[in-house]
């Protein structure tokens, strides 16, 4: 029996889409090529911003959470975001805006961790 992962993820974007919560935008920023002459300077900036459907919750030292706490990266103050697949995979140097408080990456989550994701856990500072 193999599993329809594709399915799955078209499942929970609906039902993401019903209980997100606030207001969550994945804003990744890049940079074109710089001019050949002046290479120390960096080229246009180009900022694009995906909104989410997220449900945020608390980093806790329980059964479920304990794996993300390692005492010096992920603490009980940081901010656990659960959303559908985003139009762009999540990388480390995005950031999050949630409710209007930019937030930093610190950890991303993709479920399963190997082949077609169904939604995404990204850690958040606090």
């Amino acid at each position: 029996m193999s599993v329809d992962y594709a399915g799955i993820a078209v499942e929970v974007a609906a039902a993401f889409e019903e209980v997100k919560q606030g207001v969550v935008v994945l804003r990744r920023t890049t940079y074109a090529e710089p001019d050949p002459t002046t290479p120390w300077i960096p080229g246009e900036e180009t900022v694009v911003s995906h909104e989410l459907d997220a449900i945020a919750s608390a980093v806790t030292v329980d059964q479920a959470n304990a794996k993300y706490i390692d005492g010096t990266t992920i603490t009980t103050a940081d901010i656990v975001l659960t959303c559908s697949v985003p139009p762009v995979v999540p990388v480390m140097t995005d950031t999050l805006t949630v409710d209007g408080a930019v937030r930093a990456i610190k950890k991303i989550i993709q479920v399963p961790a190997a082949g077609i994701p169904v939604l995404f856990k990204i850690i958040v500072q606090g």
